[in-house]
């Protein structure tokens, strides 16, 4: 079925009104409710490597997502989770957020195409899920995406485009660290080999600016061409494969005088999902890739994650995680450095609109710059609420 055509809006609209999913009818658009509390206890709020402090967080949070079917094809999308982290013993570090894959989205199909218009935004609030953070617990940072992507159904070939406006803010007082902007542009061709098999070609380009007082460069542009393979192996194994070269340049002099320094490289990334039997899913996924505005900065980074769900107990479900990550700082600073994790989550319903979770998560980080080392253990207990 293509991609882009009347029956995949259908469908995809049909997938989404399944009854029960939404909960309230308000005029023509339909939502959903939701809300949780969560209660973490960290025993390094401020991931330093020596004097650790720890503190009781507090985090009331609701959810929404909204519907607006405008035709039979067309439709508005919103979808916002949001909410506040109350610390007990650090006052100073409390501040709301806004989960991950929040956003405002309008989808139209058109003959052989299907355009989305979007606006994503989140801000996260927890140093520990930023890796090159350290010293430091007072962090946010807002990241807000607007743009457009369009795919081009031809049947055995699919063309995809892509524009973002991006901009990375820090908020509070960790100012001092840079900000960053982007102007991002994607487009990929893919050839499908039969069902479920495609081999492609994929190409990418931005022009980025930072501000603040620690930049080390005003301006940069990165490009990068590569190809990829995605395919079902079985009907269990699911794999994607992408390898290309990728170029980053910033101005020739930077805001504190240094010269600019092209990096340039092979970037690679693999990702296998797997059934292994009714008991075990598990993902696995590595590489290599140049990530911009982590921090306000640009980071060559290696990475590794093993993600498994464990189906062993009965109406409890248990998912562990471990990652590896390796980055050196290209833009800002010169640190190089690796950190290391561990998780494990139970989650349970409690009735049919109200589940539960008790989580652990452990991070090790050493640095090649003295004080930017640390351990910090996280416990979380949450519980969430569906209208």
């Amino acid at each position: 079925m293509s991609l882009a055509s009347e029956e995949a809006a259908r469908a995809r609209r049909k997938a989404a009104t399944t009854a029960g999913y939404y909960n309230l009818t308000l005029g023509p658009t339909l939502w959903k409710f939701g809300a949780g509390l969560g209660l973490e206890y960290n025993d390094n709020v401020s991931l330093n490597g020596t004097d650790q402090e720890d503190d009781f967080i507090f985090r009331p949070s609701i959810n929404t997502d909204v519907l607006w079917p405008i035709t039979d094809k067309n439709s508005l999308n919103l979808r916002v989770g949001a909410g506040y982290s109350a610390y007990v013993n650090h006052p100073g570090l409390d501040r709301i957020f806004i989960t991950p894959g929040s956003e405002l989205s309008f989808d139209v199909y058109a003959g052989d195409f299907w355009i989305n218009l979007h606006d994503r935004f989140s801000i996260t609030e927890s140093a520990y899920q930023d890796p090159t953070v350290a010293g430091t617990g007072d962090y946010a940072r807002l990241e807000n995406a607007v743009g457009v992507s369009t795919l081009w159904d031809l049947n055995k070939v699919n063309l995809r485009f892509g524009y973002d406006h991006a901009d990375y803010l820090a908020l509070y007082t960790n100012t001092g660290q840079p900000d960053g902007q982007s102007e991002l542009f994607s487009s990929s061709a893919a050839y499908v080999i039969k069902p479920g098999m495609l081999l492609g070609i994929e190409l990418g380009g931005g022009l980025l600016n930072y501000s603040g007082t620690n930049t080390v460069f005003s301006k940069a542009h990165q490009w990068s061409v590569g190809s990829f393979y995605d395919t079902q192996l079985s009907q269990h194994l699911h794999a994607r494969v992408s390898v290309g070269y990728s170029v980053y340049r910033p101005d020739a002099t930077g805001t504190l005088g240094a010269p600019g320094t092209e990096f340039s490289g092979v970037y690679a990334q693999i990702a296998i999902s797997h059934r292994l039997n009714q008991y075990v899913d598990y993902t696995l996924s590595g590489g290599r890739s140049l990530n911009f505005a982590l921090y306000g900065g640009t980071v060559d980074l290696y990475f590794a994650r093993l993600n498994a769900s464990w189906k062993i107990m009965q109406k409890v479900s248990i998912g562990t995680s471990f990652d590896f990550e390796h980055g050196s700082q290209v833009s800002f600073g010169s640190e190089t450095f690796d950190r290391y994790g561990a998780g494990i989550n139970l989650a349970r319903a409690i009735t049919s609109k109200l589940s539960g979770s008790l989580g652990y998560q452990y991070y090790w980080r050493t640095s090649d710059l003295s004080g930017r080392d640390y351990t910090v253990n996280s416990v979380t207990l949450n519980l969430r609420y569906q209208f």
